[in-house]
């Protein structure tokens, strides 16, 4: 009898750990990097690996479909040790129709590429920290839950003024 039940308790573990490991699972796997284009800018590079059938919004919102079509978004904290320099930019997106909202969409498949050019203005170590959402699809969407990053870049004397 202690068998058994000791059986039923090591199924169950085994179980539950199998299935939350299921819904934790990711579609879209981010990886953060950095280049550094002179002594006081970067640009801060986020790559997006798409499993295959599945794909990513464009940064530019769909008029009239906020509701339905989720743009990614990457955000970050204000500070005074840097400052954005241009927009977020992204590779080239797919443009299809979706019959359901009846509007055109941009899309991504595969791998996206976002990046974000910075210029810090400090000499010390600088934390740029911030958050990214999106939306994942194949036949039905997910919205997983939205994931914080940091960057941790070091400016030179030139970079104070």
């Amino acid at each position: 009898m202690t068998k058994n039940i000791l059986l039923a308790i090591i199924l169950s573990v085994f179980t539950s750990t199998i299935a939350n490991a299921q819904l934790g699972k990711s579609h879209a796997q981010w990886a953060l990097s950095t280049k550094k284009v002179n002594d006081c800018e970067y640009d801060l590079i986020f790559t997006v690996t798409l499993e295959k059938g599945w794909h990513t919004f464009s940064i530019n919102k769909v008029k009239g479909a906020e509701k339905e079509v989720f743009a990614t978004e990457i955000l970050f904290k204000p500070n005074a040790d840097y400052s954005l320099v241009g927009n977020l930019t992204e590779t080239k997106p797919v443009a299809e129709y979706d019959e359901t909202i009846e509007k055109t969409v941009f899309l991504h498949y595969k791998k996206v590429v976002f990046t974000q050019r910075v210029k810090l203005k400090s000499a010390a170590n600088i934390k740029i920290s911030g958050r990214y959402e999106y939306q994942i699809c194949n036949q039905a969407c997910e919205q997983p839950p939205y994931e914080k990053f940091d960057f941790d870049l070091k400016g030179t004397a030139s970079c104070k003024k």
